[in-house]
């Protein structure tokens, strides 16, 4: 049993194309990199993501660290709910989880160190920069029992309305930051109903930047 936190990291269907893999020959695609990243921490890492983007990931994490979710075109709240419940089960003996967009790749290793030391104290962290909220957001063990519950939007809001959440001072740019081009999805959503009541204040729309082993049985669900 790990004694830090796991880092769940979220890609919905849209998460493909050259976001998935790269366009240019040498370097590393966005998915990549965030997954990179998150290694670098020592944290461990489960992936929750659907299967286009789960064949990519395999090249770089073992297959029993990936949570595959099922093929959907037009994914919702309630979709991006059970994906967390899923991947809260998937590491069950973690003493607290971090939500991590897979479209961050520009926040500090330190950072998501930071934030996995402060999840010991706290049931629900944030980082934020200069005032600003982002991600990831932490829950603590004692929360499991209602996260592998969650299945829907309201589920989230209501959670997350219940517990507030401890603000946790980092000075990296890089929790505010999102690396895609497309038009917001269901992480965008997330932001929201991770914040409950207090959305606005908690998880409003990031700035954008302009920047482009062995092998065990992989989970489904």
């Amino acid at each position: 049993m790990s004694t830090l936190p796991t880092l769940l990291i979220l890609a919905e269907p849209s998460f493909n194309g050259s976001e998935a893999h790269s366009t240019v020959a040498g370097l590393p695609s966005l998915l990549d990199s965030t997954l990179q990243k998150a290694l670098a921490s020592g944290l461990p890492v489960t992936l929750i993501c659907p299967p286009g983007v789960a064949h990519r990931a395999r090249q770089t994490l073992p297959a029993n660290d990936i949570v595959v979710m099922p093929s959907t075109q037009h994914m919702t709240m309630d979709h991006m709910a059970r994906a967390i419940a899923a991947g809260v089960l998937a590491s069950a003996q973690a003493p607290g989880w971090l939500l991590l967009p897979a479209d961050m790749p520009m926040l500090q290793t330190e950072t998501l160190r930071k934030m996995a030391a402060n999840i010991a104290g706290n049931t629900v962290v944030f980082p934020q920069f200069r005032h600003h909220p982002g991600h990831p957001m932490g829950f603590s063990a004692e929360l499991f029992s209602e996260l592998i519950r969650i299945s829907s939007e309201r589920d989230l809001a209501r959670l997350t309305a219940r517990y507030p959440a401890a603000p946790v001072d980092v000075d990296d740019p890089g929790v505010l930051m999102s690396q895609r081009n497309s038009e917001p999805g269901m992480l965008e959503h997330l932001r929201v109903a991770l914040g409950g009541g207090g959305a606005a204040a908690l998880f409003p729309t990031r700035p954008s930047t302009s920047t482009a082993g062995s092998y065990g049985v992989q989970k489904s669900f």
